[in-house]
């Protein structure tokens, strides 16, 4: 569960289970370690290439970032605002993750998804049916609050505060099989918290139970609250057996569904299994058993989540993280956390070709100068094809032999992605898919005690496209703000290499951007509140370009469908209009612990009065409603800059490059130029920046594509689009 800044520093007792401990010789099982073999590299020669990274949270942050692929290519994505602050941010595109703006459910500024439900702001979930229908889930103070939407997030109804029976929940995963409104079934895997009297070996407390719920519930053929309400959930695991479960899914072929999870030593991986029965056989409607995949008493899991999937063929892959210990793990008499973790923290692979009925033993990923990989995530497409994507570093622990782990590895972290189209049997070289390192820092995680930096949460999320493309959404934490734990919804997807679909085995996206982009025209609108207004021509962005003519400026500039007129558009019912450009700059060790900046500039008009011009670097309204706050872009140097009144029109910005820049730069790019149309209730600077806290919130308008702005490289030209 996540809950605000302030209480996000200790151990999350919904996250990581009252019961999660270890004994102090590090070897509640008895038996020996399976023998571990290391998988095959690669003689591919096709690489992975990635686009741009996509800046998918202008307004909101990037802490647990989910993503799901509706059939009709649109992507949503969503992340938790903290409890108790009563919602969470989601997220959509439909132009194939080109630029996401806040579904039209969301509040006015917040950007938030309003609950009904006291204490929102936990842990989000989202799924899709075939049909296209959007479901979503936050985990409360009290349970989960459900919704779900028939156009694609305008609307989030019904809903409900108790969408399972009993209380002390944490955790949640879904899956879908076909329309759950239309005869099909969903299925929610989650944490019962503290649930029994049963005694851990070597641990005086309660234990978690892993639950699995089915919907729509007995009593409702129709499936008028599918998704909404579950059944009472069926209990999986034996007492002791559950950590805290990885991701949930359905088998393409049988139907049953699966959820991985570990024990609650984290020395084992285990997979439930469930099958759906009459609910006349068992008022969960669910028949479940619990697999062991493998044990290893001398190592542990658990960074954080184990993840599963599923091939169109029905073959599992679970993956799981995995580092030595002697001992690890908490005191069972004190609760302090005695280490010692020995070892790199790997990535391992188990694949089962019967159901999930037996498993092959574990298969080491080889990460070639990787020495600490963790939130990994895989899905699979058709027969033998997977991707996988997780967080990793070259950085070893700071100090040598420290023992938490990733916990205290600090290092910088990128995103790294590898693939196999022959199940398993060889790989592809890992290839960064983020253009950059994403986090500075240490990474918390369960593996490591949660003594860490939890500024990326506890997951990043990898999903396969419509055709066979690897999507992942994960956060991006390089800001002034870092320390503060805030980091920028990311979203990126792969443009070329092989596919995980056989029909169309090679990915041919569009070569990514430098220099300046086109934006469709008429896509500029006001989605909040639960409309969706007209497109509103002033704010409509056509082009946006960066350039820089001497050694000392940049010229940003951005083409908008008319500039006739700066005053605000009728019905917009707020007084400030902003056409902005931000950017990232990564630094070296040398910029410090922060890693880097999100710099902007934009034009700024006040009821349609006489625009300014402004610079500065991105700040953070932190506990904004009771929650974690969002991102904002408060002016810190009024520059000089211009615009043309016309049709279209085009407004240029000269920014000092002194104001934008920082001598520890990994590089001269700008990375992700993201230009933006935003509207406020005031100046954007009006609430004052200190220690990076200040800023005013707004709505998102009109977005444009991300590009890099390469100095040296010729300057983009564009064909603009049709006004329309």
């Amino acid at each position: 569960m996540r809950t605000t800044r302030s209480a996000r520093f200790g151990p999350a007792a919904g996250a990581v289970g009252v019961c999660a401990l270890l004994t102090a010789a590090g070897e509640p099982f008895a038996g020996g370690e399976p023998p571990v073999v290391q998988a095959s590299a690669s003689t591919a020669t096709q690489t992975l290439t990635f686009g741009r990274p996509v800046v998918s949270g202008i307004n909101g942050i990037g802490y647990e970032q989910n993503l799901r692929i509706d059939p009709q290519g649109n992507l949503y994505s969503s992340v938790p605002d903290g409890a108790p602050s009563g919602g969470s941010f989601v997220w959509h595109s439909i132009d194939k993750g080109r630029t996401f703006k806040p579904v039209a459910a969301s509040l006015p500024l917040t950007n938030t998804v309003p609950e009904s439900c006291a204490g929102g702001g936990g842990d989000t979930e989202l799924a899709v049916d075939s049909a296209g229908n959007l479901y979503f889930n936050d985990l409360t103070v009290a349970n989960f609050s459900t919704a779900r939407s028939s156009d694609q997030g305008r609307t989030l109804a019904p809903t409900h505060c108790l969408s399972v029976p009993g209380a002390l929940v944490g955790r949640q995963w879904y899956a879908v099989d076909g329309n759950p409104t239309a005869g099909g079934k969903m299925y929610m895997a989650y944490d019962g918290v503290a649930q029994g009297n049963a005694a851990c070996p070597g641990v005086n407390t309660l234990n978690n139970v892993l639950e699995l719920a089915r919907s729509p519930a007995a009593g409702d053929p129709t499936g008028v609250s599918a998704g909404v309400l579950f059944a009472p959930a069926a209990s999986v695991t034996a007492p002791c057996m559950e950590g805290i479960m990885g991701n949930v899914e359905v088998s393409p072929t049988t139907h049953h569904v699966f959820a991985v999870h570990d024990d609650t030593f984290y020395q084992q991986i285990r997979m439930a299994r469930c099958v759906a029965v009459a609910f006349t056989a068992d008022p969960s409607g669910l028949n479940c058993t619990d697999t062991l995949i493998s044990s290893f008493p001398h190592a542990i899991t658990a960074a954080n989540f184990p993840s599963l999937a599923i091939d169109r063929a029905g073959t599992l892959y679970a993956l799981w993280e995995r580092a030595p210990c002697q001992p690890c793990g908490f005191d069972p008499t004190t609760g302090a956390y005695i280490g010692l973790v020995t070892g790199d923290t790997m990535l391992y692979l188990s694949t089962s070709s019967d159901d999930g009925a037996t498993w092959s033993a574990p298969v080491q990923l080889s990460t070639p100068g990787l020495h600490n990989n963790v939130f990994a995530s895989i899905a699979a497409g058709d027969a033998g094809r997977f991707d996988i994507a997780w967080y990793g570093t070259g950085a070893t622990e700071t100090p040598p032999g420290a023992g938490f782990g990733p916990d205290s590895t600090n290092g910088d972290w990128s995103l790294y992605v590898m693939q196999s189209l022959n199940g398993g049997s060889t790989y592809s070289a890992p290839v960064v898919a983020s253009e950059h390192f994403i986090h500075r820092g240490t990474i918390q995680t369960l593996l490591g005690g949660q003594q860490g930096d939890r500024n990326l949460g506890d997951f990043l999320q990898l999903r396969i496209g419509k055709a066979g493309e690897a999507d992942i959404s994960y956060a991006d934490s390089n800001n002034i703000d870092e320390a503060l734990m805030t980091s920028q919804a990311t979203f990126v997807r792969q443009v070329g290499g092989p596919s995980v679909s056989a029909s169309h085995p090679t990915v041919k996206g569009k070569k990514p951007a430098v220099n300046g982009v086109v934006d469709p025209s008429c896509d500029a609108t006001l989605d909040s509140a639960g409309t969706v207004s007209a497109n509103l021509p002033s704010l409509d962005i056509l082009a946006s370009r960066v350039a820089k003519p001497d050694p000392t400026h940049y010229l940003v500039t951005v083409t908008v469908a008319d500039l006739t007129s700066l005053a605000p558009p009728a019905g917009l019912g707020l007084p400030g209009l902003v056409w902005q450009t931000q950017w990232h700059v990564p630094v070296t060790a040398a910029g410090g612990a922060a890693g880097g900046h999100i710099f902007f500039a934009y034009m700024e008009a006040t009821d349609g009065g006489a625009p300014t011009f402004w610079d500065g670097e991105s700040a953070s309204t932190t506990f904004t409603n009771g929650g974690n706050g969002s991102m904002t872009y408060p002016g810190a140097h009024q520059i000089t800059g211009s615009y043309t009144a016309t049709s279209p029109g085009t407004i240029s910005i000269t920014v000092p490059a002194a104001d934008v820049s920082d001598a520890a730069a990994v590089s001269e790019t700008l990375f992700s130029v993201t230009a933006s149309t935003l509207a406020y209730p005031a100046p954007a600077n009006s609430v004052p920046v200190n220690s990076g806290i200040g800023g005013v919130l707004f709505d998102t308008i009109d977005v444009s594509p991300a590009y890099d702005f390469l100095p040296g490289k010729r300057d983009a030209r564009l064909s603009l689009p049709a006004v329309c």
